[in-house]
């Protein structure tokens, strides 16, 4: 039985068809959802600040970020009510981004995580087996992944 899903968000194609998929699945199952997106540590070396202070470069902040992830969650959140669902909610998290989802999903106490095959990563993913493939073998619960 699948009461309660999580889907992950990054703003990739993948994983917008992440939310066609799991509002499909969820409605079926009459489940509650949370659409969740990590936001990955972003620590800028103050030595670093500085130099881009004095160059009055502009830095990219943990808030900015956190604000971009808003918008894509509630770009997911549209998608998803149009599908007809009704219990959704919305989430951003900071830190490691499979272990954060896997953590996330188990205080949920998701039945289902539903991912992306492959996201907005860069080449240490690709290097290391991608995000997707390290929440299938952390997670505890079933984990769909979407291509």
């Amino acid at each position: 039985m699948i009461n309660k899903v999580l889907i992950a968000i990054d703003g990739s194609k993948h994983s917008l068809k992440c939310v066609e998929f799991g509002a499909q699945i969820a409605k079926d199952a009459g489940a509650k959802v949370l659409l969740f997106h990590v936001v990955k540590p972003y620590r800028l070396p103050d030595s670093l600040k500085k130099f881009a202070q004095a160059e009055h470069m502009a830095t990219i902040d943990a808030d900015l970020l956190k604000k971009g992830a808003q918008y894509l969650l509630a770009g997911a959140l549209d998608a998803a009510k149009q599908s007809g669902l009704k219990d959704i909610e919305m989430e951003t998290e900071e830190g490691p981004i499979a272990r954060t989802i896997v953590s996330r999903a188990k205080s949920f106490k998701a039945d289902l995580i539903i991912i992306g095959s492959r996201g907005m990563g860069d080449i240490e993913g690709m290097l290391r087996g991608g995000v997707s493939h390290r929440v299938e073998t952390l997670a505890k619960c079933s984990v769909l992944v979407v291509k």
